[in-house]
This record gives structure tokens, sequence and C-alpha cells, in this order.
């Protein structure tokens, strides 16, 4: 499978580039700072903006790594604006790697609209938000929106297990919303070979 991954240098990605090594694919890192890569695989050394359908549009699939900066979250909107305008009449499939604010605590109720989420990530988690309001617009493409719980860890140990909870918020047998990143890589891998389409995957372990 041909696959791309945008922001592959940083912590979901290098786990993502690893995993699919590790499978036989030989996926392309989409990086602004090639020299950044561990790993010796084709890539496409661009900024996330200035990415156009040309350079996408013969992956099967396109990751979306990218992490805006804390003190410019409008950047998670804006991105996603763009990708969406690039893969507009191509055959790639986007695997998006979002927020847990998305996911419902009840039947009304997302996270983001919780005491659950600190005041100093609800700007993160509201422009998540409304990055994922924009692409569940769109049906003329395939997507797959993999919403983590509501803590995720990098040096969690990995346990090789990982649940899916859809469009709610996944809560363990001891109570807690949790996954280590290399779990939810684990899942990330698992929905670009077994997509669901048009969905909000919520992942937990």
């Amino acid at each position: 499978m041909n696959i791309g991954i945008i922001g592959a240098t940083g912590k979901l990605g290098n786990l993502l580039v690893e995993k699919l090594t590790n499978r036989n694919e030989k996926p392309t890192a989409i990086v602004r700072n090639k020299s950044k890569l561990t790993t010796n695989i084709p890539t496409i050394e661009k900024d996330i903006f200035d990415l156009t359908t040309e350079d996408i549009k013969d992956f099967d699939v396109v990751v979306n790594a990218f992490n805006a900066p804390m003190e410019d979250p409008e950047q998670f909107i804006t991105s996603t604006e763009h990708l969406i305008s690039i893969l507009q009449g191509t055959n790639t499939r986007l695997v998006f790697a979002g927020g847990a604010g998305v996911l419902l605590v009840d039947e009304n109720t997302m996270l983001v609209d919780t005491p659950e989420v600190p005041a100093e990530f609800k700007p993160i988690s509201e422009a998540e938000v409304t990055a994922f309001k924009a692409l569940a617009e769109v049906q003329d493409f395939d997507w797959t929106y993999m919403a983590p719980p509501a803590m995720m860890e990098f040096d969690a140990p990995h346990t090789g297990k990982h649940s899916f909870s859809g469009n709610k918020l996944g809560v363990n047998a001891d109570g807690k919303s949790f996954i280590s990143y290399s779990d939810y890589a684990d899942a990330f891998v698992e929905q670009i070979f077994n997509p669901e389409n048009h969905a909000i995957v919520g992942v937990y372990a």
C-alpha cells in the first residue's frame, strides 16, 4: 500500500513509520525537515500548508499526524481545511490523528464541553472540534478520524491491546480513559488497513 505520513518525525508519526516498516510497508514521510528522520524512507520535504493535490494524489492513504503548536491552535483548523481542499476529487483516503474533545461522554455532550478538559487545553480542544466539523461535511473522499482517550502518554508501556469506542469516550474496566502512544499507533495501523470510513473512531486501552 502506498502510504504518506504527514508529521512523520513527530511522536506519533515516528511510531507509525516504525510499525508500518515492521509490516514490510515503505511509507513516505511528509515532513518540513527530512534531517530529523531516523529511518531511510522516501520523503516529501514540504510544510503541510504547501502540499498540493499533485503531491498526494498517488497515495492510497495519507495519514495526518500534524500537531499544531500550543500557542497557535488555529492551525488545527487551517491545516484541516487545506487537506480537504487538496484531497477533493482524489481516490486518496485520509486517516486523521484527531483529539478526544469530539467524543461523547453522554448522548448529547462532547468531552470538550465538560470540566474534564483543563482550561489551558480548552483552546486546542475547541480548535480540534472545529476542524473535525469541517471534515465531517466531506463526502467526496474517504476519511477516518482517530480520536484518542482523555489521557495518552508517550512513555507508557506498550501492551499490545486496544479497543474501539466509536464516537464515545472509551473508559476501561478501571474507570480510566487512557492509552499509550504505542498502543494508539497500533490502532491507527489497524484502521489504515481495515478502515471505518466517514467515522469517528475512538480508541482506548
